[in-house]
């Protein structure tokens, strides 16, 4: 394959708001009134004659500064310069945007700035708004994968590679740690899934378990799993296990990839073995199911949920904590299953799913398990193919 020519890449410049500086001098409550009376701008400058001085950023100022009531009064006619920022991370122009991406997240793992000024030499030249330059890259490589989309077959194959490298990036499709026996699969509907699951291992008895649904599907859809999927490593990294945390965090991720554009769904369960439960956190995805052996019954988890992630930067996400003993199993889905239409447009629906789960799912081995569903949901279609990215989980204790 042809190596991308970086020069061709937009650089900081391209993608640079030109903002009108401010003095250090104006009060707190005039440069409240700029940002209210401007609902796009997130940041502003303070320059004197010598250049940059410090920037004051909307999130910081509303959030932080002025949330309780009397801050107002107390800091209302002081200057800006008592609460701006006088050290915030500047760039130069020409700095391409993934070198830019690159540096920003070295200075800021959790992406939690939202803009950021540009300066070349001592002067002062505009601000970039993070979202605006992912969306930036994404353009870029979009243009990039839709170009060789209308090449020949070459190109094509080319593509076939970038699939098999994203699905390369997911782990086994069985696996076992600790007494659990996991089967999962992922069926693409395009070339470039916007599902994805993994696992991962806390210690010698706790296991988690995520699964992911980008709204859509194809390229872009693709690139924020992949995002999200770099962020939950970078979390576990450092030591987060809990799943609302995680949530939380992955978050962060997806809205500095899609900036509000798209939306992901997610479900993470830690299963610990020691304790006999399982701890699950919900990011407005399908709920999972769980079958417990004690008993036989099915039953669906559906106590606990919140906001998809890329929806609001500050989402929390409640925890539930279920039983999860010896002979349970859990299911965990997404919603390319239950939306699979047949020839007269109805959906196989939970109806459908509930009743297979509660036919199969104590007999056989999580392979066995997945694959029948599989093929009952393609039965029922009448077609091999699915309309969206199709993911599903099974694991048994």
């Amino acid at each position: 394959m042809e190596t991308i020519d970086h020069k061709n890449l937009p650089l900081l410049g391209d993608v640079t708001r030109i903002v009108p500086p401010i003095a250090a001098t104006m009060t707190v409550k005039d440069v409240a009134a700029v940002f209210q009376s401007n609902d796009g701008l997130l940041m502003l400058p303070v320059c004197d004659a010598s250049g940059l001085q410090g920037v004051i950023s909307r999130r910081e100022l509303f959030s932080t500064h002025l949330a309780k009531n009397y801050a107002v009064d107390l800091y209302g006619n002081k200057p800006i310069s008592i609460l701006m920022n006088a050290s915030p991370l500047i760039m130069q122009p020409g700095v391409d945007v993934n070198k830019a991406l690159a540096c920003l997240l070295e200075h800021d793992p959790d992406l939690v700035t939202d803009s950021f000024p540009v300066c070349e030499a001592e002067r002062y030249v505009g601000v970039v708004q993070v979202s605006e330059m992912i969306m930036a890259i994404s353009r870029a490589q979009a243009a990039l994968l839709e170009t060789l989309a209308l090449l020949s077959a070459r190109i094509r194959s080319e593509v076939n590679k970038a699939r098999q490298i994203q699905q390369g990036l997911l782990p086994p499709s069985s696996f076992s740690h600790a007494g659990l026996e996991l089967d999962a699969v992922l069926i693409n509907s395009t070339e470039i899934s916007g599902d994805f699951y993994d696992y991962f291992i806390i210690d010698d008895h706790r296991l988690g378990v995520l699964v992911g649904d980008v709204s859509g599907h194809g390229v872009q859809s693709g690139m924020v799993a992949t995002a999200a999927k770099a962020g939950l490593q970078m979390l576990l990294d450092r030591g987060v296990h809990a799943p609302g945390e995680l949530l939380a965090g992955i978050n962060s991720a997806v809205l500095a990839t899609s900036s509000n554009a798209m939306m992901m769904t997610a479900v993470i369960a830690v299963i610990d073995r020691e304790a006999h439960s399982v701890t699950l956190a919900n990011a407005g995805h399908p709920y999972p199911y769980i079958y417990r052996a004690a008993d036989g019954n099915v039953t669906i988890l559906e106590d606990v949920g919140g906001f998809p992630l890329g929806f609001e930067s500050d989402s929390e996400y409640a925890e539930l904590v279920a039983g999860f003993r010896a002979g349970d199993r859990m299911v965990l889905y997404t919603d390319g299953i239950v939306e699979a239409p047949n020839a007269a447009g109805e959906e196989f629906g939970y109806d459908r799913l509930e009743t297979y789960l509660r036919q199969e799912l104590l007999s056989g081995t999580p392979e066995q398990f997945r694959c029948g569903l599989v093929q009952t949901v393609r039965q029922f279609s009448g077609s091999d193919e699915f309309e969206d990215d199709v993911t599903i989980v099974v694991v048994a204790s």
